[in-house]
C-alpha cells in the first residue's frame, strides 16, 4: 500500500526497509526525533523569558489541538505504550527521543532558574520529566474519554501547575509584557 502512495516498487521499499521494524527505526530518527525536539525549540536558546516561553508551548499545543488529534492520541507515547517491550532496539529509540525532549526542558528550567524566573529549589531534571509525562497522560486521558474539551481542561490545569510551582511569583510579578496571557 506505502509503496504504492510512494510510487516505488515493492522491492525497492524491501531494499531501505527490510522489515517493519526498520521502517519502525526510521520513522522515529527521521520523523519523530525533529517533530518532538522542534516543538520545544523556542525554549532552547533563551536566556531570559523562559517561563513565558514555557507556558506558551503548552498554550500552542492545546491550541493546536482536534478532535483527530486528541482521537490519535501523542504519538510517541502511543508507540511508547505499544513498543517498548516488543523490541529492545525500538524502546532505545523512542527513549532517545524522550531524552532529547528532557534535555531541552532541563536547560531551559535551569536557565529560568538562573534569571529568577523559575523557584530555585526545583530539580531541572524531575521537573521536565513531570512536565512530559503529564502533558502525554493529557493526551492518553483524552483519548480515552475521545473529548478535546477533556484535553482543553487537563492542559489549563497543567498551565497552572506551572504557574504554582515552577514559576516565581505571579504574572504581574513577572516582568513587563510576560505572562499576561495565562489566564487559564
Amino acid at each position: 500500500k506505502e509503496s504504492k502512495r510512494l510510487r516505488i516498487t515493492k522491492g525497492a521499499f524491501y531494499h531501505y526497509f527490510p522489515g517493519k521494524l526498520d521502517l519502525g527505526y526510521a520513522v522515529i530518527e527521521e520523523i519523530l526525533m525533529p517533530k518532538y525536539t522542534a516543538k520545544w525549540a523556542t525554549i532552547e536558546e533563551k536566556n531570559s523569558g523562559v517561563a513565558q516561553a514555557l507556558y506558551n508551548i503548552i498554550e500552542q499545543e492545546k491550541n493546536n489541538s482536534t478532535e483527530l488529534t486528541v482521537k490519535r492520541g501523542d504519538v510517541l507515547a502511543n508507540l511508547m505504550v505499544e513498543m517498548s517491550n516488543e523490541d529492545e532496539t525500538f524502546r532505545k529509540k523512542l527513549e532517545e527521543v524522550l531524552e532529547a525532549q528532557v534535555k531541552i526542558v532541563q536547560r531551559a528550567i535551569l536557565t529560568g532558574k538562573a534569571a529568577g524566573e523559575m523557584k530555585p529549589q526545583i530539580d531541572a531534571r524531575s521537573m521536565a520529566y513531570s512536565l512530559l509525562g503529564q502533558l502525554q497522560g493529557c493526551y492518553a486521558i483524552a483519548k480515552t474519554r475521545n473529548s478535546r474539551d477533556v484535553f482543553t481542561l487537563m492542559m489549563n490545569a497543567l498551565q497552572r501547575q506551572l504557574k504554582d510551582v515552577l514559576f516565581v511569583g505571579s504574572p504581574a510579578e513577572q516582568a513587563p509584557g510576560s505572562m499576561q496571557r495565562m489566564t487559564a
